[in-house]
């Protein structure tokens, strides 16, 4: 497809032109989401745009766009539908060019709505020229020169994006706040200042896990504080926020000890003893708390937003030099959870704190 002066195609024009209008609108917007199956690549959801219209409402919709002429908006329809289901949003939004009377007919019938060809040019017009932002082919093209380990950044992002297609849960979350802390203490080590491309995935991450922790308190707006706390402590260490399965797994634990190696209970006791001392080292408390805040979700949407703007801003700043509070107290948080000091990350800008920073213990630590 033939590329613009800035270097990219008509369909990827469309989408940053069409990504700006819905974060206008006041949501936050993803482009250029993974879709995989095992080891195999479906498809990718041009935009992914999330909503949070009160404290009680948050919607997810996925746009196929199509700057062509012909759009195929009938097939474009179907399929639409079935990536719909696979990734569980709420709504599906069609813009394209071949946008007929009749395919606005069928789109209704399957529920799928369609962008009239004349708000889509409009929208194209209009918001195609952001000078202040860095088009994702740029940021990916950057990423893909950064060494990380055995692989690059782009990889690492490609499997963090993946997991929004997948749903957003405590398995998510916790693959997005141990992404954050690795980046974070890359980005730390390799650029100096922190304005690189490494600190552009750290933001980006970042932006992930506050929309994440958004989602996921979404169910207890009105539950008590303790709840809340239970709800957010259980999912970030047993990866759900189920306590019977930990307990579950804990038991059965503790019966095959007593069975077969030491019938007085000595050996379970120890083997209780022990998970619970490794679940109370985990420093996840600072996250868990901030988190179980009342208020803590327009905190987080607004902090995912600004984080977002901050990985594709044209000049990018260091943590320290971010306006916004929000962005700082979740940086400031991931830094506790790291065991990286918030004055090496954010100068002066101190939080309360509620745990001792620790040494980073992954996720995926714990034995269930």
């Amino acid at each position: 497809m033939a590329k613009n002066p800035d270097g990219i195609d008509k369909g990827g024009a469309a989408e940053e032109a069409l990504r700006e209008y819905f974060r206008g609108l006041g949501s936050f917007v993803l482009r250029g989401i993974p879709v995989k199956e095992g080891s195999e690549t479906v498809t990718d959801i041009d935009l992914w745009v999330y909503t949070r219209s009160s404290p009680l409402s948050r919607h997810v919709s996925i746009v196929d766009i199509k700057n062509k002429k012909r759009g195929k908006a009938f097939e474009r329809a179907i399929w639409l539908k079935g990536l719909q289901a696979a990734v569980g949003a709420d709504d599906a939004v069609i813009a394209t060019h071949g946008a007929r009377d009749s395919a606005f007919k069928f789109a209704n019938r399957l529920k799928i709505k369609v962008l009239s060809v004349g708000v889509f040019d409009a929208i194209v017009k209009r918001y195609s020229k952001d000078s202040e932002r860095l088009f994702l082919e740029d940021l990916e093209g950057q990423w893909r020169q950064v060494a990380l380990g055995t692989s690059n950044v782009a990889t690492l992002m490609e499997s963090a994006k993946l997991e929004v297609s997948k749903g957003i849960d405590f398995a998510a979350l916790n693959h997005w706040v141990d992404d954050a802390v690795r980046l974070l203490m890359e980005a730390r080590d390799r650029e100096r200042p922190m304005t690189g491309p490494i600190a552009r995935a750290f933001y980006y991450c970042c932006a992930l896990v506050a929309i994440g922790a958004d989602y996921l308190g979404r169910d207890h707006v009105f539950s008590d504080h303790d709840t809340r706390k239970d709800h957010f402590r259980s999912g970030m260490i047993f990866g759900q926020n189920d306590d019977a399965v930990a307990k579950k797994y804990l038991d059965f634990a503790e019966s095959v000890a007593t069975e077969f190696l030491d019938q007085s209970g000595a050996a379970a006791a120890q083997i209780r003893s022990g998970f619970e001392r490794a679940t109370s080292e985990l420093p996840v408390e600072g996250l868990v708390e901030f988190f179980s805040k009342a208020n803590s979700g327009h905190e987080l949407f607004k902090a995912a937003q600004d984080l977002e703007e901050a990985a594709f801003a044209k000049v990018c700043i260091r943590p320290s030099e971010l306006k916004s509070i929000e962005a700082k107290v979740v940086i400031g948080l991931l830094c506790d959870y790291g065991g990286v000091r918030r004055s090496e990350v954010l100068g002066n800008f101190e939080l309360p704190r509620k745990q001792k920073a620790g040494d980073s213990a992954p996720q995926g630590s714990l034995p269930i």
